[in-house]
């Protein structure tokens, strides 16, 4: 075995215990007033990525890698925090693949997604359910995106998908933490009764909408997607997630000054991973950056949804340019004098320290170092001009960030080409 192979393996397994911990958190007409100078361009109806030049070595060498610990039991048996870290890494290869229509990457990601994969991560018993969930959403999109019309093997791999997300959606037993009012069988009933603003309990994270639901609720967007290019006959629940999920979007967000906008702010003020939040007045405890970053794929996927709709399109496309706006100016701060970003740990700017409460006696994420998550790319999804003007200005000092993480060092050229991609 390569060395190069070894240090990845590891410094997956790092990743995973590190940001799965005991409990993952998740993981959206324009108003006038907003300054013309500071009026962000939305793109997001193009394809994301039309570079069709530039190196993909590296995210060639992890899909030969992952092929292999998904190709049997024995062999994910030795690295399953595969199942949790592969469906973020590949996110981002997967669209460009698809995108730029590179028949390299596109072929040795159909060798890697099998049926024969998705039986054997659901049957290991070491990945928790919250990777097999992630698992499934980063394997729909690959089935988006290739297709699934007259391809015997893929409709399988629908099938078994859209079978796992309607039994997550309507029977599996869904209350997160113990001490929540009511028992809930099936996500869409915890769902509904948090959007009903019913008591679910005496800590303010009892109502909270987690990764749980949210990947859920991505992937059957996703499968709705896939069913509508196939033209196969619409499945009703996976509307039903999708108009969940944009019921989610509606009810459960709040607005700042038409320049920002949290998902349940204050949901998490009770939680441990927060305690060491340190507001100002007023201030509100909001998401952490690392966990939101996977709204951006949800907002375009429901835009794909919900494009036949002015309405609700609309809204989501603010959404959209609102997060933008966020990430630029309050997760990654720009110095134009060293021309080098620092990022604050939170989405509404603020830089305190997050699960401080990780067990060992580790100090969990100091200040500023929530920040592994812009390399891995998710970011990208929100295709504004000024998302791509940051990750140019990254790529142009990608050797420094790179020497600021243990985990983007040990894997720096995969990360390289990610900040790359455009």
């Amino acid at each position: 075995m390569k060395r190069t192979t070894v240090i990845f393996k590891v410094t997956l397994l790092f990743t995973y215990l590190f940001y799965s911990g005991s409990f993952c958190l998740a993981m959206p007409i324009f108003n006038n007033g907003v300054q013309a100078e500071n009026k962000i361009t939305f793109t997001s109806d193009n394809p994301i990525f039309t570079n069709k030049s530039l190196s993909t070595k590296e995210m060639s060498k992890l899909l030969d890698f992952y092929t292999d610990v998904f190709s049997s039991e024995t062999q994910l048996s030795k690295w399953y925090s595969s199942v949790y870290d592969s469906s973020a890494l590949l996110y981002i290869p997967i669209q460009y693949a698809y995108d730029t229509q590179n028949q390299e990457l596109i072929n040795k990601l159909r060798k890697l997604f099998t049926y024969n994969a998705l039986v054997i991560v659901k049957k290991n018993n070491q990945a928790d359910d919250l990777a097999k969930r992630t698992f499934y959403f980063t394997v729909s999109e690959y089935l988006r995106r290739n297709g699934i019309k007259d391809n015997a093997e893929n409709t399988k791999m629908y099938n078994f998908i859209k079978n796992e997300v309607l039994y997550y959606w309507n029977n599996n037993p869904a209350n997160i933490w113990e001490a929540e009012s009511k028992k809930f069988y099936g996500a869409k009933q915890r769902i509904d009764y948090i959007l009903s603003g019913n008591f679910n309990g005496n800590l303010s994270y009892y109502r909270a909408i987690t990764d749980f639901e949210l990947y859920v609720m991505g992937t059957g967007v996703s499968l709705l997607l896939i069913e509508k290019d196939a033209k196969r006959t619409i499945t009703p629940d996976l509307v039903s997630i999708k108009d969940r999920f944009y019921q989610v979007l509606k009810k459960e967000v709040s607005f700042k000054d038409n320049t920002s906008w949290y998902l349940q702010s204050n949901i998490w003020r009770d939680h441990p991973d927060f305690k060491d939040v340190a507001l100002e007045k007023s201030q509100n405890v909001n998401w952490d950056a690392s966990h939101f970053s996977r709204m951006s794929a949800y907002l375009h996927l429901l835009k794909l949804n919900f494009q036949d709709d002015k309405s609700k399109y609309s809204y989501l496309e603010k959404l959209t340019v609102l997060l933008s706006n966020q990430l630029i100016t309050n997760i990654a701060v720009y110095n134009s004098k060293n021309n080098v970003y620092t990022f604050n740990n939170y989405i509404d700017g603020n830089n305190s320290s997050f699960r401080s409460d990780i067990k060992d006696g580790k100090k969990g994420i100091q200040p500023s170092q929530n920040f592994e998550h812009i390399f891995i790319g998710w970011w990208k999804m929100l295709n504004t001009n000024e998302v791509d003007i940051m990750y140019e200005r990254i790529a142009k000092k990608f050797p420094y960030y790179s020497e600021q993480s243990a985990y983007l060092t040990h894997d720096k050229g995969f990360f390289q080409e990610i900040v790359n991609l455009k």
